[in-house]
């Protein structure tokens, strides 16, 4: 049996070596045990790390406007009116939201019968005067009292201012 251990050694060496394998025999013809190296085992290293990429969230926007958009609403119309009759009789109106009711309002303040709505006006004032030569009452408008009155003794070609009334702006 050396003979056979020293030929496999022997070609193993010309062949270029490797691993030797040794096969062992008894006389009790118990089974043949094989060497092999073991590999080492690296149980103590850390688990390497996962990785896991990022996600996208969209943006979220609004549904609604939270803030509304301002409406343009215009100033309020305030209507005035003076009414006069032949006796030198006055009514007056403001703040109405119609020329017409401000004309109705006039001749029912005043007090008597025959009046005559002289002037209308919107947002401003208005006067009446007397032209004593003429013996005629006129209205005029304006954006201020004075002003109003002027254009009323302008319309009556002279004389003096009787009435104003001016709305709420």
């Amino acid at each position: 049996m050396v003979v056979v251990i020293v030929a496999v050694t022997g070609f193993l060496l010309l062949v270029g070596g490797g691993a030797a394998v040794l096969f062992w025999s008894d006389d009790d013809d118990s089974p043949s045990t094989t060497s092999v190296a073991s590999r080492p085992s690296y149980s103590g290293l850390p688990t390497p790390p996962t990785y896991s990429p990022p996600t996208y969230s969209p943006p979220s926007f609004p549904t609604s406007d939270p803030t509304p958009e301002p409406t343009y609403s215009p100033p309020p119309q305030n209507y005035g009116a003076i009414a006069v009759g032949r006796n030198g009789a006055i009514g007056k109106a403001w703040d109405y939201d119609t020329p017409a009711a401000a004309r109705r309002r006039a001749l029912n303040e005043c007090p008597t019968s025959g009046c005559k709505v002289l002037t209308t006006f919107v947002n401003g004032c208005g006067a009446v005067a007397y032209n004593s030569r003429t013996n005629k009452y006129w209205g005029g408008h304006g954006s201020t009292k004075a002003a109003a009155q002027r254009n009323a003794i302008n319309n009556a070609g002279g004389g003096r201012w009787i009435t104003w009334v001016c709305t709420t702006r």
